[in-house]
């Protein structure tokens, strides 16, 4: 059958480098049930399938370009947002990770993209994720992973997204996701998995990285050179880590 570019229905992990595949993430899969990701790319020594055309409007250079971020990227780390961010990101936008607030408080990652300013946190986490109400929410929704409630956790990062709004200005647009890797999503969330849309509480974006990605993805507000100046703007004032 050859090398065939489409969504890992369950997940997986890279036969090349051993990352770690998020459920419906883009990958390579042969016929006999191997899987690469995107930035290792098919096995050069098997014959080749069906390749995906190029995104509408990204030259040749761009793509590989692209290709040698992503591959810079996956040698320095192995977190499956990291990994995320730099194969999936749409061209021009910023990521700014590893930082801190004034206050002194981590910042996983912060994304300027055309969408806004996403403050991204990365949290890898075992056992069934779900997101319904419980005994106690009085019908309220709340985050579970293995059991345990995290919806308190989920929160936290609204309160990160309201630290860089004050550091951007009025009209900028600060959005607050919360990557969950490592989880189990349980089939209430299949619709989301399926149309790319994370989950919301409140303010704040919920979904496996590659889910916050094409949200971040989405279309915006915000043109090229906004995108730029407040990438440059957020790179002097949060202090890395």
């Amino acid at each position: 059958m050859g090398w065939v570019r489409k969504p890992t229905i369950w997940g997986g992990v890279c036969a090349a480098c051993g990352a770690r595949l998020d459920h419906l993430h883009q990958a390579w899969l042969d016929g006999a049930g191997a899987v690469r990701c995107l930035a290792c790319g098919p096995d050069e020594g098997a014959p080749s399938g069906v390749v995906a055309p190029p995104r509408t409007g990204t030259s040749a250079r761009a793509t590989r370009i692209r290709r040698r971020v992503a591959t810079s990227r996956r040698e320095t780390s192995t977190d499956p947002t990291d990994r995320a961010l730099a194969e999936l990101l749409g061209e021009g936008s910023h990521v700014l990770s590893d930082r801190a607030t004034r206050e002194g408080r981590p910042l996983d990652h912060v994304v300027v993209a055309r969408s806004g300013v996403w403050v991204v946190e990365s949290r890898e986490w075992t056992g069934r994720v779900e997101y319904r109400p419980t005994p106690s929410s009085n019908g309220r929704p709340r985050l579970l992973v293995g059991g345990a409630d995290r919806t308190t956790e989920a929160e936290a990062v609204s309160a990160l997204a309201e630290e860089i709004s004050a550091l951007t200005g009025e009209g900028v647009p600060v959005e607050a996701a919360l990557a969950v890797t490592g989880g189990e999503w349980n089939l209430a969330s299949l619709p989301h998995l399926v149309l790319n849309r994370p989950l919301r509480h409140g303010p704040v974006w919920i979904g496996p990285p590659r889910l916050v990605v094409a949200r971040i993805n989405a279309p915006g507000p915000l043109d090229a050179p906004a995108v730029a100046r407040l990438g440059a703007l957020l790179d002097e004032r949060l202090e890395r880590r």
